[in-house]
């Protein structure tokens, strides 16, 4: 009798299906949150090269109506473009506007643009924090 129960306990597989579950959820759970860690990286990525691009066209934009913009000027529009929509940064971003002494370019000003900015994490049970990311780009405007 306790020869036939060891059979049958032997050859039941009734329970097998969420054991299973319970050893290879973690690892699944945890590869899907790191391709949605690294799909916020690059959309943030993405969303500093369009501030850039959209601070220097503003910037240019200004220059070319003859209106004298100071760098402050600059860094506060573009703060208020990286967290307004579409880009919806938040409040991590920072932008620093450095003038150039000698251009590259004669008879422009130049300036640099850098923007750093820290995307959120959605690992935070793993010990994961985001990487803090840079970006800079040069502004040319004409000299008048």
């Amino acid at each position: 009798m306790i020869l036939e129960q060891l059979t049958s306990l032997r050859e039941d597989k009734r329970g097998t299906a969420i054991i299973e579950f319970a050893l290879l959820a973690p690892i699944v759970l945890g590869l899907f949150f790191g391709i949605i860690q690294i799909g916020i990286s690059m959309q943030a990525y993405n969303s500093m090269r369009s501030v850039a691009s959209d601070t220097a066209r503003y910037a240019v934009v200004e220059y070319m109506n003859e209106n004298t913009i100071s760098d402050a000027t600059i860094a506060t529009k573009a703060k208020s473009i990286a967290t307004s929509a579409p880009y919806l940064m938040n409040n991590s971003v920072a932008i620093t506007i450095t003038p150039v002494t000698t251009p590259r370019v004669h008879g422009t000003h130049e300036k640099t643009l850098q923007i750093t900015y820290t995307p959120p994490d959605v690992l935070p049970f793993f010990n994961f924090t985001s990487k803090q990311m840079s970006y800079s780009r040069p502004i040319f405007v004409i000299d008048e």
